[in-house]
């Protein structure tokens, strides 16, 4: 949600509950067919019959992208797919539309004096003295990259789900004794004595002989072993490679090119410069004396003390203003002023101190881009019929083979192929499809079988026979010599390391200080400092593999932990465990996210159920375009 994201944690339950639950951004939120729409081909869902475009989903889910790197670095698109952000973002989407739906149906209306009484209360929007403040307002909105004609939109949107959404999960609360156990849980903290015995350098490991060797190789050779691999004959029917046999007419291109252009062109943008005054008595005497020629800045400063950058509105577009703003600043010319105009926030002035033409593209400009899509839009017309009459031919008795001459397509044979895609010489066969269910398909067959014809997220298909079949098999030593030492020598290592650890562990459990059992081999006890079951605290020389171990130990048992360098053996000293107190701001704040995480739950059922009252569909296939169009799901051609 929008305020949410500025509140940076701090509000009302029902917007922190919006925001886990969509996981959206929010600049585009709520305006709809103010965001240009596309054609079918470019939308990517639809609810209730109304789109939910390409377009749409870019700005969100880009957002979300410029989110997540923030916190954790840098991220590409395809990444952040895998992980889930796509289906996240448009499932927030989807939720969102059902909640407007919703809250359309029910006659749910937000009127001017709401949305100001909702700015106006907003912490995010308040100064120093913790009064409303116009330049913090515009500073933050700024910093968010929202104009003040998408906030004023999406508030008023906002606040109607609001409504819907306090109603769902006004019961919503966390019980004391369950934010008290999380609260325990999560800050309980253990300090313990610790030696740690690494293994030493493998350069001081002893040498193998065959006999260690071959001993080794038997009691572990499935770490050694060669993996199965198999022979296949593959039927490949991959839409960019049709895609480059089709070329789309000219009327065609043309046509495209013109519903693209609102998407394509640069929209004239204006610097403007704003007087803001809540009375229109007093917008209108500022007025005047603006056409008495007296400066901007001094009216403004004179009528409601703001001057300088306060009055920067910056460079904007005429959908970032409300509609009646922007009728007023887009029709006047350089350094002229508008007459005072109405909007929930009160009357404006507006000044014009810089024209920046829009900019249309030329069809030249645009059309390798143009022709690209079309013709792979042909190209998944084209692969249907030729896909049904590989099925037709398949039916029929006839092998891949004979069935590839009804796609005009060659079947591809591979060297032996394991199912990570390696060949034998350890070339990886990058020409695969590469749908993860071709391999899945491929490994899942019994030798000399053939699949289904299966379709790809791409919207191609393939056939996958398996011709032949190789075995895992053991690998002989002369094979893996150099690998199998390596392994003898740390396991070697390893096994001194523990005797030592085991040494220490037994002394100090028969009642020898845990400092003098370390002694006795040169080593040096550490005392660690209060530790997390999270590793908070945790000093740079205590093994994080201990913490488990310590936390399901009771005061003054002896653990025993082996840890990526070696083991280490730990004795607990001292457990805290305290409740909060009355007044512990993190107490507080848990109570709130477990009273948010509960409320998200109910209203995430409640959405589910509007699925079932509003049509709901995903064109998965306008999603793979969008991915595709941006260079995330398919080369460019």
């Amino acid at each position: 949600m929008l305020l949410e994201k500025m509140k940076k944690g701090v509000g009302k339950v029902v917007i922190t509950i919006l925001a886990v639950l969509l996981i959206i951004s929010f600049a585009v939120w709520g305006i709809g067919d103010m965001v240009t729409p596309g054609a079918n081909h470019n939308q990517v869902a639809e609810v209730d019959g109304t789109s939910i475009t390409q377009r749409q989903f870019q700005e969100h889910f880009q957002r979300e992208m410029r989110g997540i790197r923030a916190r954790i670095g840098n991220i590409d698109a395809q990444q952040a797919r895998n992980l889930g952000l796509a289906d996240s973002t448009l499932n927030g989407l989807i939720s969102r539309r059902l909640l407007e739906r919703q809250a359309a149906d029910l006659g749910l209306l937000v009127s001017d004096e709401q949305v100001i009484e909702a700015i106006q209360r907003e912490p995010a929007f308040r100064n120093a003295l913790g009064r409303f403040d116009r330049s913090v307002f515009q500073v933050t909105l700024a910093n968010n990259g929202l104009s003040e004609g998408m906030y004023v939109a999406s508030l008023r949107q906002d606040t109607q789900q609001d409504y819907i959404g306090g109603a769902i999960t006004s019961g919503a609360a966390a019980p004391p004794q369950l934010a008290e156990t999380v609260f325990r849980y999560r800050n309980e903290r253990r300090s313990a004595h610790v030696i740690t015995i690494n293994r030493k350098p493998i350069s001081s490991a002893p040498t193998p002989t065959n006999t260690d060797l071959s001993i080794y190789l038997e009691k572990n050779a499935d770490q050694f072993r060669a993996p199965e691999y198999r022979r296949l004959s593959i039927l490949h029917m991959d839409p960019e490679e049709i895609a480059r046999e089709l070329s789309p007419s000219e009327e065609k291109i043309q046509r495209e090119y013109e519903d693209r252009l609102g998407a394509l062109s640069v929209p004239e943008r204006r610097r403007l410069e704003q007087i803001l005054i809540k009375e229109e008595a007093a917008a209108k005497k500022a007025h005047a004396n603006l056409s008495e020629g007296r400066s901007f800045e001094a009216v403004s400063e004179n009528s409601t003390g703001k001057a300088g950058d306060d009055l920067k509105l910056g460079l904007v577009t005429a959908s970032d203003l409300l509609p009646a703003l922007a009728t007023a600043a887009f029709a006047l010319r350089k350094d002229q002023f508008t007459q005072p105009t109405k909007s929930p926030l009160g009357w404006h002035i507006l000044r014009v101190t810089e024209i920046q033409p829009g900019r249309e593209p030329k069809l030249a400009e645009v059309r390798k881009e143009i022709v690209n899509d079309l013709s792979y839009e042909l190209a998944l017309d084209d692969l249907v019929t030729r896909a049904n009459r590989v099925e037709d031919a398949l039916a029929g008795g006839s092998t891949i083979e004979d069935a590839s001459q009804e796609a005009g397509i060659s079947v591809k044979k591979t060297a032996p192929v394991d199912v990570g895609r390696k060949l034998q010489s350890g070339t990886v066969a990058s020409w695969l499809p590469k749908d993860p269910r071709f391999m899945e398909t491929a490994f899942s067959l019994e030798k000399g079988t053939t699949s289904d014809l299966i379709e790809t997220a791409e919207g191609g298909y393939f056939i996958v026979r398996v011709d032949d079949l190789i075995e895992a098999a053991k690998l002989p030593l002369d094979q893996v010599r150099a690998k199998v030492e390596t392994a003898w020598k740390i396991n070697k290592l390893n096994e001194i390391a523990k005797k030592t650890a085991e040494e220490i562990r037994d002394a100090a459990k028969g009642g020898t200080p845990l400092s003098e059992a370390g002694k006795k081999h040169n080593l040096i006890m550490n005392v660690s400092k209060p530790m997390s079951r999270f590793g908070t605290g945790t000093d740079t020389n205590i093994p994080r593999a201990l913490l488990p171990q310590l936390f399901k130990a009771k005061t003054g048992a002896i653990v025993f932990q082996q840890t990526k360098e070696g083991f280490a053996v730990a004795r607990l000293l001292n457990i805290q465990n305290n409740p909060p107190a009355v007044d512990d701001t993190d107490f507080k704040r848990l109570q709130e996210t477990l009273t948010s995480a509960i409320a998200n739950d109910v209203l995430s059922e409640y959405t589910r159920a509007l699925r079932n009252e509003y049509s709901v569909s995903i064109n998965q296939t306008g999603l793979e375009a969008y991915f595709s169009s941006e260079g995330y799901g398919r080369s460019a051609r």
